[in-house]
């Protein structure tokens, strides 16, 4: 009699040679973008340099006219580079191994949360959560009360910039401590609306002018690739080398400068450079993909390439369940122009999401 293993073994080998099993193996979501019941969810990757690094004197009026042809997609959904708030959280809370990074990429949104928690009496998950039930039943014209509590929620759920999208909906003259707001938040928040970071200057500004109730953090600093001394050989023994043959490139000699954002047209002729796939394919081969083809001490950029894999990875995802709010609808994504291109690649994947060329409004 066949014993038990050789029959299991038997079964396996049959099911591995049908035909579903051939099919299982060519599997691509893609092939049901044409299947979708309505129209696909259509989304738009705006790569953009960092404006946190302009100059105090740089006029964000510059971006009007890039505004202006961002509106006419009509996003129903914003998403930014900035961290959600159960990222912040548990970057916090595992600070022990990466210490400056919630510092870092989340500082102002953890101070902001702790001062607006401290006066609703809320902890970051519970202010999540209200402010969800609130959104259920959110009304067409609120009540200034209702606006400014719903921006103290969102500070206190570690999302400023919808915080400060309800502040800016708000008559200026209703811009005032109250309703969860304290006199120190007030003061956040109007501090945080005269920067000059694009979750704010684009982001929160569009966000506002559309008639959107918030705009949804998508970042992700979780990757945890490399060890500190790996961190450490990296920088000292591969990163140089980069620069040097990205420097060297012609093809991103002019990839795109925020000095050069002087007036409207300008601008838009910046943002074109830095949504240029040619420009983006060919920094991704240098910086990210530079070393994939050559050996590194301990592996470090092979790790690199990892953690660089998982973060975007990790965005496209908060992305896709951003964009779960509005199937058939318009996303805009906002991220540094690095990201453009894996984004577009992973997103595109998705069974029933198209890709929008930034050509359609940036030409």
């Amino acid at each position: 009699m066949m014993n038990r293993l050789a029959a299991a073994m038997l079964l396996n080998l049959a099911i591995f040679c049908t035909p579903n099993w051939a099919s299982a193996q060519n599997f691509d979501p893609r092939d049901y973008q044409a299947k979708i019941d309505g129209e696909p969810t259509r989304i738009m990757v705006l790569g953009t340099a960092h404006l946190g690094n302009t100059p105090d004197d740089w006029d964000p009026e510059v971006l009007e006219a890039l505004l202006d042809r961002l509106a006419a997609f009509k996003p129903d959904v914003i998403t930014t580079e900035d961290q959600p708030g159960p990222t912040l959280t548990k970057l916090w809370a595992y600070r022990e191994l990466s210490p400056e990074t919630a510092a870092t990429y989340g500082g102002r949104a953890l101070r902001m949360a702790s001062e607006a928690g401290l006066g609703l009496d809320m902890d970051m998950p519970q202010a999540a959560a209200a402010v969800g039930r609130l959104l259920l039943d959110w009304p067409a014209n609120p009540e200034p009360v209702q606006r400014r509590r719903l921006a103290a929620l969102f500070a206190a759920a570690g999302d400023p910039h919808s915080a400060l999208v309800q502040w800016w909906r708000l008559p200026e003259g209703e811009r005032i401590a109250g309703d969860g707001i304290s006199g120190r938040l007030a003061t956040q928040l109007g501090e945080l609306g005269e920067s000059h970071n694009e979750s704010v200057t684009i982001a929160a500004r569009l966000a506002a002018r559309l008639g959107l109730e918030r705009i949804d953090p998508a970042d992700s600093q979780e990757e945890s690739t490399f060890t500190p001394h790996e961190a450490d050989l990296f920088g000292k023994s591969v990163f140089p080398a980069l620069l040097e043959r990205v420097h060297a490139e012609p093809v991103l000699e002019d990839r795109g400068d925020v000095s050069r954002m002087t007036d409207g047209e300008k601008t838009l002729g910046e943002y074109r450079k830095l949504n240029s796939p040619i420009i983006n394919r060919r920094s991704s081969e240098i910086e990210w993909l530079g070393v994939i083809d050559r050996p590194t001490q301990d592996d470090v950029g092979r790790k690199r390439v990892a953690g660089w894999e998982v973060r975007n990875m990790r965005i496209a995802a908060n992305i896709r369940e951003a964009s779960a709010r509005a199937p058939g609808g318009h996303v805009l994504v906002i991220v540094g122009a690095a990201h453009k291109i894996w984004l577009e690649a992973y997103l595109g994947m998705m069974a029933d999401v198209e890709i929008v060329s930034t050509d359609t409004v940036l030409q």
